[in-house]
């Protein structure tokens, strides 16, 4: 099979098909484009959420973190604990365990986020680290932001620029190829990128405000977090690709590798579907997060990318463009 994701068709028959059903207590379960499940508790919710990092080998400690915490975000609600599950390879090191380790809790901190168990192995059936991280959120309130609540007309906001945390993996684990072509300081500039993964205060603002729906961006970057949101609300999309922010540093190392920074996995990025776009971008603007209109939400099922000269049917997300780097 393709590395990468399954694609929505395999991911429905392979998998959602074949899952029992579910309990009364499960106020929201698995289906395509939504990450997150919500579970009812006496008075109110846990929000859940699991992802493995398994295309980066620097920072993956962080990245693990964060990335899982950025889906409980996109439903309007702060990550409040984390299960951590760390499998290394034979050739691995204790240094290298205590790397991981010392990266994740870093992160955690940082986003005030308990790490409560987990488990940690050595296996000849991963060559390199394998982590995956399950968060959970807890609410009181019925109310759960979820990528289905997009409505027809809805502006569709994208915070930061594209490619974040792909522009940071590539800077590290491709940093032979780049070299020559990208200055040691420019590859130290985009390593610095993963500072900016998370988007738990784009998720806590977009909570505050009531929006519609959110979606952080992951693999198959923003144009795939746009058609996931548009699908998971039963929507169709006009996505303005042409007005998607690229960073330069991101750009010219996609051009470099020949990827498309616009498909390249995004997370640090929040799509953000909304009636009231203005009360959004100005909250946003004053902590300092760049927010950007890149679209709208249709009745039309039909999802499009406008690139501005020429406009295209918007696919489902593929094999991320990490995966096709040789």
């Amino acid at each position: 099979m393709k590395i990468g994701k399954l694609d929505n068709q395999e991911l429905r028959r392979l998998v959602l098909d074949r899952l029992p059903a579910q309990s009364q207590f499960v106020t929201s379960g698995p289906s395509v484009g939504v990450d997150c499940s919500a579970i009812r508790f006496c008075e109110g919710q846990v929000v859940l959420s699991t992802d493995p990092i398994t295309g980066a080998t620097a920072d993956i400690g962080r990245l693990s973190v964060l990335v899982t915490c950025n889906d409980i975000a996109a439903c309007g609600i702060r990550p409040s604990a984390l299960l951590l599950t760390i499998i290394a390879p034979p050739q691995a090191t204790a240094d290298d365990i205590r790397m991981v380790i010392d990266q994740a809790a870093a992160a955690a901190r940082k986003i005030n986020v308990s790490i409560v168990g987990g488990h940690t192995e050595v296996s000849d059936a991963v060559t390199r680290f394998v982590v995956s991280a399950t968060a959970l959120g807890f609410t009181y309130g019925n109310h759960i932001i979820q990528a289905s609540g997009a409505r027809p007309e809805d502006v569709l906001v994208m915070t930061k620029t594209a490619g974040l945390e792909g522009t940071a993996i590539l800077a590290s684990d491709q940093a032979k190829k780049l070299a020559g072509k990208l200055s040691e300081e420019e590859l130290q500039e985009a390593r610095a990128l993963i500072s900016q993964i998370s988007v738990v205060e784009e998720g806590s603002s977009g909570g505050d405000l009531g929006v519609h729906a959110m979606h952080d961006a992951t693999e198959g970057g923003i144009l795939g977090a746009c058609w996931e949101l548009a699908e998971a609300s039963g929507l169709g999309c006009i996505v303005e690709a042409a007005k998607i922010p690229v960073h330069p540093l991101t750009a010219r190392i996609c051009t470099i590798l020949a990827i498309d920074p616009q498909q390249l996995v995004a997370s640090g990025s929040m799509i953000i579907a909304t009636d009231k776009p203005d009360d959004l971008m100005t909250t946003l603007a004053n902590k300092d997060i760049l927010a950007t209109v890149i679209g709208k939400l249709t009745e039309n099922k039909q999802k499009i990318a406008d690139f501005g000269y020429k406009r295209m049917e918007l696919l489902p997300p593929g094999p991320d463009e990490l995966y096709k780097i040789n």
